[in-house]
């Protein structure tokens, strides 16, 4: 089930939802099932996997993944740097990183693959303190609602509580409805 259709049926809250697919755009893109890939945000929108109304926060969290245009110098800045710059919002860019930290390094758009922290810290995608941050979980924000305690958790947190996709092989968060089996069905959203 997409993080959509789990919000229409109402097992996730509308907040939660924007910031589970703000955290997929910001680390590679938004996930569909049903083909087993990532999509861009306006790819995501036509196979209406996301809703319009959403398209212009997740197009600046795309923008974590894809970089930031610097306007004098043209070059694609990654999120910190960008940050930095005042070209994305310290709040958003913290979110971002944590996102690209937790799911297998960080984005720095002029190359292919993704950093460490020692890497980002030699290459200045992050600073000392944000690796410290980044590092230390109890500096992460409880923003996320778990959709079956409904307690306030870290995107750290729901990860944990994740299953396995037996199809896909993504990580599923556990949402409050079961199938005709009994089993619990899963929100649709890859870590």
């Amino acid at each position: 089930m997409s993080v959509r259709s789990a919000l229409t049926r109402k097992l996730i809250d509308a907040d939660t939802a924007l910031k589970l697919l703000e955290a997929q755009a910001a680390s590679g893109g938004i996930v569909d099932l049903a083909i087993k890939d990532k999509l861009s945000v306006h790819k995501a929108a036509e196979r209406g996997l996301i809703d319009s109304s959403d398209m212009h926060k997740l197009l600046n969290a795309q923008k974590a993944f894809t970089g930031v245009e610097d306007p004098m110098t043209k070059d694609r800045l990654a999120v910190g740097p960008a940050a930095s710059k005042g070209y994305i919002p310290h709040e958003n860019a913290r979110r971002y990183m944590e996102a690209q930290y937790l799911t297998g390094g960080f984005v720095d758009p002029s190359k292919a693959g993704r950093l460490s922290v020692k890497e980002a810290l030699a290459t200045n995608i992050i600073d000392s303190k944000t690796a410290d941050e980044l590092q230390d979980e109890t500096t992460y924000k409880k923003e996320l609602v778990d959709p079956i305690t409904k307690e306030k958790i870290s995107y750290k947190q729901a990860m944990d509580r994740c299953k396995i996709d037996n199809h896909t092989g993504l990580l599923l968060l556990p949402a409050a409805s079961t199938d005709a089996t009994g089993a619990p069905s899963y929100s649709n959203y890859r870590f």
